[in-house]
């Protein structure tokens, strides 16, 4: 039996009993994903045709803090209720063909980043996208933080931002290889230390790539196996860096527009007044938190752990993120705040 028949098998009961006499349609193992699967599920209902997505460990992480399936599907719920623009939440199904997974609605959109920067199609989104991204972050910080608990975050009496350093400090050493470029990036980050705030949850890799996109814009915010309790200079800074614009190198939010429309929409949303000067020790630390998953994803190619080419085409994205840190920490950078 195949990997499709065995999942359709174990479904069966759980579509029967959340719909009645539903059967599945088609069944399809989406591309990408290192840690998780992504199964796209077409299902006839009594009430019509429903398209879901299945999201199902795989069995690695890329961060030793990264969500099992049953804490992001909590954290999906959280942001459905708080109107937070994501899937439908439908179930988690704690063994799923001996997996854990859950079950969302599948939205309408483009979600693979290369697209979404250059398809002709999407050139109307792209005007708009920032600022739709903006104001959805906006809601996701939002989200009452005491309900977000059971997530990773600062330790009592610790900062959020010392909490985002420590977190790179500990990646960094469990990789036990000297990397001169990364621990330049942290003894920097170490000597700038910003303005501490209250936590809110951050999704931990908000950027294009990981959102729905149709002709209008954004439809839904994707992947939050690493959404945790936070600074929100993570989350502002995190589709900004290099390695999300998908060659659009111009454009620096995400290929698709500016970080100004951005940020002013997030502010406006959130009451905040948050600029590029007072964020730039988070544009370093997410440069470095992107470098430090590109190691750690090609050493599990490399050991033989979990062979893959996907795995392995990431290592070598780590030499250009070395490139950019070095960038952002040299005093003669445009954008250097000073010390």
């Amino acid at each position: 039996m195949s990997e499709a028949d065995s999942l359709a098998a174990a479904l069966a009961p759980w579509l029967v009993e959340r719909f009645g006499t539903a059967q599945i349609a088609d069944l399809k193992l989406l591309a990408g994903g290192a840690s998780q699967q992504a199964w796209r599920v077409e299902v006839a209902t009594p009430g019509g045709p429903l398209a879901l997505i299945v999201r199902r460990d795989l069995g690695g992480r890329m961060f030793a803090n990264a969500l099992g399936r049953a804490d992001e599907y909590a954290v999906i719920e959280l942001a459905h209720r708080a109107g937070v623009p994501v899937p439908r939440p439908y179930a988690y199904l704690p063994d799923l063909a001996g997996k854990p997974a859950f079950v969302m609605a599948c939205l309408k959109g483009e979600t693979i980043g290369r697209r979404i920067v250059r398809e002709p199609a999407l050139a109307d989104a792209r005007r708009v996208l920032a600022a739709q991204m903006g104001r959805a972050l906006a809601a996701i910080h939002a989200v009452p933080v005491e309900a977000t608990a059971f997530l990773p975050g600062p330790a009592p009496g610790e900062g959020a931002a010392a909490y985002t350093l420590r977190m790179l400090e500990e990646e960094l050493a469990a990789i036990a290889e000297p990397y001169p470029a990364l621990e330049l990036g942290l003894a920097w980050l170490r000597a700038h230390p910003p303005r501490e705030m209250p936590p809110v949850l951050c999704h931990g890799d908000y950027r294009v790539g990981n959102v729905v996109v149709n002709e209008a814009g954004l439809v839904g915010v994707l992947d939050w196996e690493f959404a945790h309790r936070g600074h929100p200079g993570e989350d502002l800074t995190f589709g900004a860096i290099r390695a999300w614009r998908f060659g659009v190198v111009g454009k620096r939010y995400g290929g698709v527009g500016e970080v100004a429309d951005f940020l002013a929409a997030y502010n406006a949303a959130r009451g905040t007044a948050f600029s590029e000067r007072e964020l730039y020790w988070f544009e370093v630390a997410s440069n470095l938190k992107w470098a430090i998953a590109t190691v750690t994803q090609a050493r599990r190619h490399l050991s033989g752990q979990e062979p893959s080419l996907e795995l392995a085409s990431l290592g070598r994205m780590t030499a250009e993120i070395e490139l950019e840190i070095l960038s952002l920490i040299d005093p003669r950078h445009p954008r250097y705040p000073g010390d």
